[in-house]
């Protein structure tokens, strides 16, 4: 059986192949020019190699060292002397004040603060960051100065997503278990079987104990084991589930009778949700539950009339919740908004490390006493150029001349210096040209 989870809101992309042919746009000479796209001819610096302070697209530009390329006026804007700081990108020719800008103005009421969209830049990369509209009044914002700023985070830590998930086995969930028969020592058919995902069962009799040991009850119950910590000072959190549709299924060949209830387990106790009559099809006898309206929860429990109850599977659909690795470190923004004399210098990551904070600045604002603005004053320190890391270079089969010259280059010694492998170097382009050698 193959399971497919769907990302909704706030989940993470899936690759998926396509068929469909991707055309190439190839700019006009005027675009080129207007863009200041052209190519730069390679820089030679010290020690002689070409890959420095170029890249093999013609609209890129790689540099060793991302903050170098700033004049002093922009580094300047910082704070308590970070050396890491973001920057709005702007690409040549596009406005400083334009929609993707990453301004920060007012609305004519003067209560509603207003961040544009825009890419902001560091040097782990660039991130794309919408619009943002915030009121002020709402937000309860007292007189005083303000920072509004990008916090940056570059971390590998898990991330928490919700998916949608249809017919779902909850096989592989880390789930605490309980079911009648749970009080029997050495029960031959536990609850854990009815979520494997196999021919094995969950049976709330078994022939191997007396009659008097048999429990006088039938029912199972799962809550959810899996928790997830946002960052090293906030508490644990049980990942919830919203499920619309429970299906619990016999083993085949069975017959039973009876109805079933579906019900929600918390700490105040346990509350019905839905009841089921037992159902048949080609496969088996099975229970399907349907609730309306979902909710997010963390615990269930299925109490049956049937006191000889059997569960082979239990499949679930709706919004299941999931903590998932990331493939790698991912650069993340979060609009800030500090009091001007209370920015931290220091955040914990994802290890509980403290490292000092990163932010791109946009703007400083005085609110007065109605949670009005009263002035802004950018700050924004803008960049015209993507930073491209060295791997984004060395990975691309690109520019493959600029290539071999950079290895003839770093062995220039062995390959230029000695006689004999000169001379064979030598006879090498001229039989490239068709030149034959006797």
């Amino acid at each position: 059986m193959s399971q497919q989870l769907v990302p909704i809101s706030g989940g993470i992309q899936i690759l998926q192949t396509s068929t469909q042919r991707r055309s190439v746009n190839t700019p006009s000479l005027q675009y080129i020019d207007v863009k200041n796209l052209k190519s730069r001819p390679t820089e030679w610096v010290i020690d002689g190699r070409p890959i420095y302070r170029r890249l093999p697209a013609v609209s890129e530009t790689y540099q060793t060292n991302f903050f170098d390329i700033l004049p002093a006026t922009n580094t300047a804007i910082q704070l308590g002397g970070t050396q890491d700081v973001g920057y709005v990108y702007i690409p040549w020719g596009e406005g400083l004040f334009g929609p993707v800008s990453a301004e920060v103005i007012t609305s004519d009421s003067l209560e509603n603060l207003i961040v544009k969209a825009g890419q902001i830049v560091w040097k782990y990369g660039t991130t794309v960051v919408p619009p943002v509209i915030l009121n002020l009044k709402e937000l309860d914002f007292g007189s005083g100065r303000y920072l509004v700023a990008y916090q940056l985070v570059y971390d590998d830590s898990p991330v928490e997503n919700y998916y949608q998930v249809e017919n779902y086995s909850l096989a592989g969930t880390k789930l605490i278990l309980t079911s009648s028969s749970e009080g029997v020592v050495g029960w031959r058919y536990p609850l854990v079987n009815a979520f494997l995902n196999s021919t094995t069962y969950w049976s709330n009799s078994d022939t191997y104990f007396p009659s008097f040991v048999q429990p006088v009850e039938s029912f199972i119950q799962w809550e959810s084991n899996e928790t997830f910590q946002s960052s090293p000072a906030a508490p644990e959190t049980i990942l919830p589930s919203a499920y619309s549709t429970v299906v619990l299924r016999c083993p085949p060949g069975m017959s039973y009778s009876g109805s079933a209830t579906l019900s929600y387990v918390d700490s105040v106790g346990v509350s019905e949700v839905a009841t089921s009559s037992i159902s048949v099809d080609k496969t088996s006898q099975y229970f399907e539950f349907n609730v309306v309206p979902p909710s997010l929860q963390t615990g269930w429990r299925v109490d049956f009339t049937e006191l000889t109850m059997k569960i082979q599977s239990i499949a679930v659909s709706g919004v299941v919740t999931k903590v998932t690795p990331q493939a790698g470190p991912a650069t993340r923004c979060a609009l800030s908004i500090y009091p001007a004399e209370a920015v931290p210098t220091t955040v914990f990551n994802s290890r509980g490390e403290e490292i000092p904070a990163t932010f791109c600045n946009l703007a400083y604002i005085d609110v007065d006493f109605n949670s009005k603005l009263l002035d802004i004053q950018d700050i924004r320190p803008v960049i015209n150029r993507e930073y491209k890391p060295i791997a984004d270079w060395l990975t691309k089969p690109f520019d493959e001349d600029l290539i071999n010259l950079y290895e003839q280059v770093k062995g220039y010694s062995t390959l230029w210096m000695s006689p004999v492998v000169c001379v064979r170097q030598e006879y090498l382009a001229l039989e490239t040209y068709g030149v034959e050698l006797n």
